[in-house]
C-alpha cells in the first residue's frame, strides 16, 4: 500500500498548475493505491479527484489545506461527520468575517484528521484536538523533534504542487493574475517553492526512509480516509408531512381529474405505475416541493424530460399531457436509472428572480444555494492575462493581437503565447450557474462548501457536474421571455374585458393558428421563430402540434442531411424500415431519429441494451464523450450482430445515433416548449396587436427590435409614437394600433421614462420642461424619436430641442418668468436639417423608423439600382436577380470539408428573403457580413417545397 497525501491540483484556482489528471495517472504509474489531493480552502476539484481516481484504480481521500492568519493545517476526512465539519469550516472560512482557525478546530474537530507543518499551531491545537499529526516532506523535517517530544505521530506529506519543474513559469504567471502583479513584483511567499515538485516513488520511499513510521502512518489515513464516502444516498429538498406518498397522491388525482374531467383506465394506470416507481426511487418529496414552487409564479413550463410525466402534468408542473402525445416516460424515469432526472422549470424572466426569493422564505437560506459555473481561460483571456503578468498594457496586447504572425520575431511574446497555450482549459474562477439552485433538509453547509456570490446569494462551490455527483438534487429555475410575453399579452386582453383561462385554453386546435405556422409565420413565436425553423414549416406545409414538435427537434447541426430526406418521405416519397424490428418506433417520424429517446430505443430493439445500458449511451452522444464513444460503437455493432442485424443496417442506425452529437432535445422537451409556442402563435393571430407590443416589450427573442418593426408594418398594424402624452414605459396594444414605448429610446433613463409617464399630460414642451427634468443627452433623443412631435406638430424637431433647451436653461437660473417665444435666443444659431438628416437621427435615436421602413434612408440610391422587391421573388425562380437588403440575422455554418458558409435573412421594405452564402463567396465577401449596414444582394433564385431563397453571387454596400 502506497497512499500520497496533500498534494495540489490546478483546481485551486489561479494557483496550481499540474491537471488533476496530470497528477493521478503519473502516481497510478508509480504504483500508488491512496491519493489525497488539498486544495488552498476549497474542494473545487473533489469530484473530478474522486472520479479520475477511480478511472486509474486510486482510491481517493478527501481532504484541504485550511489556511487563515497565516496558520495552515492539512485536513483529511476521517468519517462523515467529519466530512461535514470540514465542509462547515470551509464555509466559514469564506463567508465570515472574524473566522478564526484555532478557535474552530478546538471547539470541533471530530471525524477530521489534521496534520500540522508549523510548530506555532503544533502547540495550540496539542491537547485541544482528536486526531492531531505532525507532518514531514521532502524538504521540511523542523517539526520531526518535536513530534517525539509531544507523542504526536509524523506522517509522511509530499506537499506538492508540480509534476515537473517546468511548470513554475506558469505558476508564477497565475499568482501574478491572481494577485494583480507584474511578475517582478511577486513576493517568495506569494508562489510555491519551486522545489513542491511530485517525487517518483523510489525518489519518495527514499526521502522518508529515515522515518518508516511517517510513512506507516499516512497509509493509516489513507486506509481510513478512503473508507469515506458521502455521496451513497439523494439528499432532497425537505419536505415535512406524515404520509408524504398519499399526500402526493391526493393532489395528483385532483389534478388529473381537473386536466381529463373523467378519469379513464389507461390514465389511472398510468397515473399508478409511475407514482409507484417515483416510490420506490425515493423520489416522493422531490415531487411535492416542485409542486410547491411552481405555484410561486404566475406562469411556468416545466420542461426537459419531465414532460413525459403525467404526475408532473397532473400537478400542474409540466403542461403538455403525456399520453396524448405519446410521450416517453422512461426517458424520465426507470428503476434501473441511477442518476437523478431532471425537472427544469421555466418562470417569466422577470419573475425570476423574486421566485428566488420566495424559494428562499420558504425553505430558509440556510437550507438553499446556488449552483456554480467553473470558469476556464480560452486562448484569448490567458494571452492577455499572461502578457500583462509580464507589464505589458492593454494596447500594447491589442496591437499585438492584431498581428499575432510577428510574435515570433519577439522571444518575450513567444514565451507570452506559449504560457498561454498552457493554460488554456485552466480553472481560473467561479460564476453562478444561470438556474441552477439546492435546497437541503439540514443546513446546506454541511452538504457542501457554501461561499457568497458577486449577486449576494450562497454559492454552492461545485458546477452542475459536481453537484450531481455527490447526490444533491440540482433544480434549475430559469428565466423564460415568451412566458413573460404571453402573461402580458393575457394581461393586455383582459383590461379591454376579453379573458382566456391558461388553465383551460388549448390552442394546438385553433385551426388559424395552425394554417399559420404551415405557412412559417411564426416571427416573434417562442422556439420556432429562427428563419430555419421557419423555412422548415413553410417547406413541410405542416402547422399541427404534432408536427412542431418534430421540426423543433430536428433543427439540429448534425441533423441537416436528415431533414432532407424526411421532407421527401412528408410529401410522399416510400420508405421502409432499416430493420422489423424498428417497426412501430418510429413511424410517427416517418422512420428517422428524431429525439433523445430514440438513441436508447434503437439501442434496445436492435442491439438488445437494457434500458439503463441504453441511456447512458444516449448521454455519451449528447456529451460528445470521445473516451467512451468507440467502446459504445462496438458495443452496439456487436449487439446488432448478435440479433441478426445486418452490417450495413447496423452501420447506418449508428450513424443515425451520431447526429445527435452535441445537442438535441428529448420528445417531451420539445413536446412542452410547443406549447408555448402555439400560445405564442395563437396569440398573434388572435390579437396580433396587443402580442407584438409584449414581444417588444420583453425584449423580443431571435430578431432585433427593428426587425420586429417591420414585422408589425407587414401585419398592417398601425404604429403610434413614440410620444410623450401616448407612450407608457413600455409598448401596448390598443384598437388595432401598437404604440411605441419610452424604453425605445437610447440614452432615456428608465426613471426618467417613468416619470413623464407619471407627470402627463402636457399641454406644451414649456409644460413638459416645468415639470420634467432631463439631461441634455435625454432631451436630444426624445426629441429625434419624434416624442414630442404631436405636442408641437408647427415645430421643426430642431425648433423642439432650441425650445427644451431654452426652457431647461431658464428652470435652472431660476427665472420668475417665462421669456416669450420670439425674443427667445440661443448662444449658437439654429440648423434646419434636410428630411433626410432627421431620419437618419430618429434612426439613431429608436434604431428603427417611426413611419417608413430602414431603406428609406437610402431611397436615393436604391432608385438608381433598380432591384427587385422581395415579395417578387417568386417571379424570379430560376434567374438572376439584384435585390437590396437590411440583414437581420445570419448564422455561420462549418461545412463537412471545414470550410465557413452563412445563411442570412434580409428584408426590404416588401418582405422577408433568405439567402445562402457559400465558402467560396462567403470568404469574399465576409467582412461586409459584420457591419450593420443596407447592403446590394446579387444572386440566383431557387426554390426547394415551394420555399424561395437566393444563393449569393455578390454583396457590396449600397
Amino acid at each position: 500500500m502506497s497512499s500520497r497525501l496533500a498534494i495540489r491540483s490546478n483546481y485551486s484556482l489561479l494557483w496550481g498548475v499540474s491537471s488533476i489528471e496530470q497528477i493521478v495517472s503519473f502516481l497510478a504509474t508509480q504504483g500508488c493505491t491512496h491519493l489525497g489531493i488539498c486544495e488552498k480552502n476549497n474542494l473545487y476539484s473533489l469530484h473530478k479527484v474522486r472520479s479520475l481516481s477511480k478511472k486509474y484504480n486510486i482510491k481517493s481521500i478527501i481532504g484541504s489545506e485550511l489556511i487563515s492568519n497565516g496558520e495552515s493545517v492539512f485536513v483529511f476526512v476521517a468519517s462523515n461527520y467529519g466530512y461535514s465539519r470540514l465542509t462547515t469550516l470551509l464555509t466559514n472560512l469564506k463567508t465570515k468575517k472574524n473566522f478564526n482557525l484555532v478557535k474552530e478546530l478546538k471547539k470541533d474537530s471530530k471525524g477530521l484528521l489534521l496534520v500540522i507543518k508549523t510548530k506555532s499551531l503544533l502547540f495550540k491545537l496539542n491537547g485541544y484536538v482528536e486526531s492531531l499529526y505532525c507532518a514531514v516532506t521532502p524538504n521540511n523535517f523542523s517539526l520531526v523533534s518535536i513530534s517525539k517530544k509531544l507523542a504526536v505521530p509524523l506522517v509522511a506529506i509530499d506537499d506538492a504542487t508540480f509534476v515537473d519543474q517546468s511548470q513554475w513559469e506558469v505558476h508564477q504567471v497565475l499568482r501574478s493574475i491572481a494577485t494583480s502583479k507584474n511578475i517582478g513584483r511577486l513576493d517568495a511567499k506569494e508562489c510555491e517553492d519551486p522545489l513542491s515538485i511530485l517525487l517518483t516513488q523510489n525518489e519518495y520511499l527514499k526521502s522518508f526512509a529515515p522515518w518508516p513510521e511517517a510513512l506507516k502512518e499516512a497509509n493509516k489515513i489513507g486506509e481510513i480516509g478512503s473508507k469515506v464516502d458521502p455521496f451513497i444516498n439523494f439528499t432532497f429538498p425537505p419536505y415535512l408531512h406524515p404520509n408524504p406518498k398519499e399526500l402526493l397522491k391526493m393532489r395528483v388525482l385532483k389534478g388529473a381529474i381537473e386536466k381529463y374531467v373523467n378519469l379513464s383506465d389507461e390514465v389511472v394506470s398510468r397515473i399508478d405505475y409511475e407514482l409507484e416507481i417515483i416510490s420506490k426511487k425515493e423520489f416522493t418529496t422531490y415531487f411535492l416541493v416542485m409542486d410547491e414552487i411552481v405555484k410561486l409564479g404566475t406562469l411556468s413550463c416545466g420542461r426537459g424530460s419531465a414532460a413525459a410525466s403525467i404526475v408532473a402534468y397532473a400537478l400542474g408542473i409540466t403542461n403538455v399531457d403525456p399520453i396524448k402525445h405519446n410521450l416517453y416516460f422512461e426517458r424520465f424515469l426507470n428503476e434501473e436509472r441511477e442518476d437523478l432526472p431532471d425537472i427544469d422549470i421555466d418562470f417569466a424572466w422577470d419573475e425570476r428572480d423574486d421566485i428566488l426569493h420566495k424559494v428562499i422564505a420558504k425553505f430558509g437560506i440556510s437550507n438553499f444555494a446556488r449552483v456554480a459555473n467553473h470558469n476556464h481561460f480560452n486562448f484569448d483571456s490567458a494571452f492577455r492575462e499572461s502578457a500583462k503578468a509580464y507589464g505589458f498594457t492593454d494596447f500594447e496586447i491589442s496591437q499585438k493581437k492584431n498581428h499575432h504572425n510577428n510574435l515570433k520575431e519577439d522571444p518575450l511574446w513567444e514565451k507570452v503565447t506559449s504560457i498561454a497555450l498552457k493554460l488554456v482549459n485552466t480553472p481560473r474562477l467561479l460564476s453562478m450557474h444561470c438556474g441552477g439552485v439546492v435546497i437541503t433538509p439540514h443546513d446546506i453547509n454541511l452538504y457542501a462548501p457554501i461561499e457568497n456570490s458577486k449577486e449576494g446569494y450562497p454559492l454552492l462551490t461545485w458546477d452542475k457536474r459536481g453537484v450531481e455527483e455527490a447526490k444533491l438534487v440540482k433544480i434549475d429555475l430559469l428565466g423564460n421571455r415568451s412566458l413573460a410575453v404571453i402573461r402580458d399579452t393575457l394581461d393586455s386582453l383582459k383590461k379591454e374585458g376579453i379573458f382566456i383561462d391558461k388553465n383551460y385554453w388549448n390552442p394546438n386546435d385553433d385551426y388559424l393558428t395552425k394554417q399559420a405556422l404551415a405557412a412559417g409565420d411564426s416571427m416573434g413565436v417562442f422556439y420556432i421563430e429562427s428563419p430555419a425553423m421557419r423555412q422548415l414549416q413553410r417547406k413541410s406545409g405542416k402547422g399541427d402540434f404534432n408536427h412542431v414538435v418534430i421540426h423543433s427537434s430536428m433543427i439540429r447541426p448534425a441533423a441537416n442531411s436528415y431533414i432532407n430526406e424526411y421532407l421527401r418521405r412528408l410529401k410522399g416519397g416510400k420508405w421502409e424500415n432499416l430493420d422489423p424490428k424498428m417497426d412501430k418506433l418510429f413511424d410517427e417520424t416517418y422512420g428517422i431519429l428524431c429525439y433523445q429517446e430514440d438513441v436508447s430505443k434503437v439501442a434496445v430493439a436492435l442491439a438488445n441494451f437494457s434500458e439503463a445500458e441504453a441511456d447512458k449511451l444516449r448521454k455519451i452522444i449528447s456529451k460528445k464523450d470521445p473516451s467512451k464513444l468507440k467502446e459504445y460503437e462496438e458495443r452496439f455493432k456487436k449487439g446488432c450482430k448478435e440479433q441478426d442485424v445486418k452490417e450495413e443496417v447496423a452501420n447506418k442506425v449508428w450513424q443515425m445515433i451520431l447526429s445527435f452529437d452535441g445537442y438535441s432535445f428529448c420528445k417531451a422537451h420539445s413536446a412542452s416548449y410547443a406549447m408555448i409556442s402555439f400560445q405564442a402563435a395563437y396569440l398573434k393571430v388572435h390579437h396580433k396587436e396587443h402580442f407584438m407590443a409584449a414581444v417588444l416589450s420583453n425584449g423580443g427573442g431571435y430578431y432585433t427590435p427593428s426587425a420586429y418593426i417591420s414585422e408589425i408594418r407587414r401585419m398592417n398594424i398601425n404604429l403610434i409614437g413614440p410620444d410623450v402624452n401616448k407612450s407608457d414605459y413600455t409598448y401596448k396594444g390598443e384598437n388595432g394600433s401598437v404604440v411605441i414605448g419610452l424604453m425605445a429610446i437610447r440614452n432615456l433613463f428608465y426613471k426618467s421614462a417613468l416619470a413623464i409617464e407619471k407627470n402627463r399630460p402636457y399641454h406644451s414642451l414649456e409644460d413638459f420642461s416645468q415639470k420634467i427634468k432631463l439631461e441634455r443627452k435625454e432631451l436630444v433623443s426624445l426629441v429625434a424619436s419624434g416624442a414630442f412631435d404631436s405636442l408641437e406638430p408647427n415645430l421643426s424637431r430642431t425648433e423642439q430641442l432650441r425650445e427644451l433647451l431654452l426652457s431647461n436653461a431658464n428652470q435652472k437660473n431660476g427665472e420668475l418668468f417665462v421669456v416669450p417665444k420670439q425674443k427667445r435666443e440661443l448662444p449658437f444659431p439654429v440648423e434646419q436639417k434636410s428630411l433626410k438628416r432627421v431620419l437618419f437621427e430618429e434612426f439613431e435615436s429608436l434604431g428603427f423608423l417611426r413611419n417608413h421602413f430602414i431603406l428609406k434612408l437610402w431611397e436615393e440610391k436604391i432608385v438608381r439600382v433598380e432591384p427587385t422587391l422581395a415579395k417578387n421573388l417568386h417571379l424570379y425562380v430560376g434567374r438572376s436577380v439584384t435585390l437590396v437588403g437590411w440583414p437581420i440575422t445570419r448564422k455561420s455554418v462549418v461545412t463537412k470539408g471545414g470550410q465557413m458558409m452563412q445563411f442570412v435573412s434580409f428584408e426590404d421594405q416588401s418582405d422577408l428573403f433568405e439567402a445562402v452564402i457559400f465558402p467560396k463567396v462567403y470568404s469574399l465577401y465576409k467582412n461586409l457580413l459584420t457591419i450593420q449596414r443596407a447592403l446590394i444582394v446579387r444572386g440566383f433564385v431557387q426554390i426547394e417545397y415551394n420555399v424561395i431563397s437566393v444563393e449569393v453571387k455578390r454583396l457590396s454596400l449600397l
